[in-house]
């Protein structure tokens, strides 16, 4: 098959691709959260699709107070049950609309990300914000980690065959550092070691959370999160 043959296919995938998630969204009424410019917030919102306008989509919002500009980037995450949605898009047009509501007309998307919703929703922290952690079991020294993934029901981190004495079922106790929070204390319970060559991953979950170290976690992943829409839009 030509190069050019191999294009117009994966062209042809991702396009029925985001076809289908769309068709999703908007037969499941999914609620719709629109960020435009990184700075204003809608909500309230529902992804309609307009006929006989193949290039746009219609997101319908309640209106509320404030400036907003004629056209401007978006962010759209579409949250359902199961999974969850994302894009980015251009706002083309909004429009004032009855019972206190307004339309604003978007681009439609070359590719819309889709993820299985978890329970907790789970962040990576970046280099620029970094999460540490010092764990301790009842039969050693603190072991020192940075997570590779954290939400408020755990973590997760990595260590070296020497170093990887946990097995699914040990209580630990955690001291973990979160930006803008500082330290927070737990207990948690081992649930999965993985021997991935020469490392072990170590999935832990929370057993005892104080609440104010869950507002301190929540934050934390919903900043990383705002931070991931952008960068997935930027790659758009």
């Amino acid at each position: 098959m030509a190069a050019d043959d191999k294009k117009s296919l994966i062209v042809l995938r991702e396009k029925h691709q985001v076809d289908r998630y769309i068709r999703e969204i908007v037969e499941q009424n999914t609620p719709v959260r629109v960020v435009i410019d990184e700075t204003i917030v809608l909500d309230d919102c529902r992804l309609l699709v307009r006929e006989g306008k193949r290039g746009e989509l219609l997101i319908e919002a309640s209106l509320a107070p404030g400036e907003y500009p004629e056209t401007g980037r978006a962010i759209v995450t579409c949250a359902g049950n199961i999974s969850l949605y994302t894009f980015g898009t251009k706002v083309l047009s909004i429009e004032l609309a009855e019972h206190r509501r307004m339309h604003l007309t978007v681009q439609y998307p070359d590719r819309i990300t889709k993820r299985e919703r978890r329970r907790h929703i789970r962040v990576r922290p970046s280099a620029a914000q970094p999460v540490s952690a010092r764990i301790a079991t009842g039969n050693g020294d603190p072991v020192h980690v940075e997570p590779v993934d954290i939400s408020t029901g755990g973590l997760s981190f990595m260590l070296t065959e020497e170093v990887a004495r946990f097995k699914s079922g040990d209580a630990v106790e955690l001291t973990v550092t979160v930006p803008a929070f500082g330290e927070l204390h737990a207990r948690a319970t081992v649930r999965s070691v993985v021997h991935l060559m020469d490392l072990t991953r170590i999935g832990v979950e929370f057993s005892s959370l104080p609440e104010d170290a869950r507002r301190g976690i929540t934050q934390y992943v919903a900043e990383r999160e705002r931070q991931t829409d952008q960068e997935l839009f930027a790659e758009d």
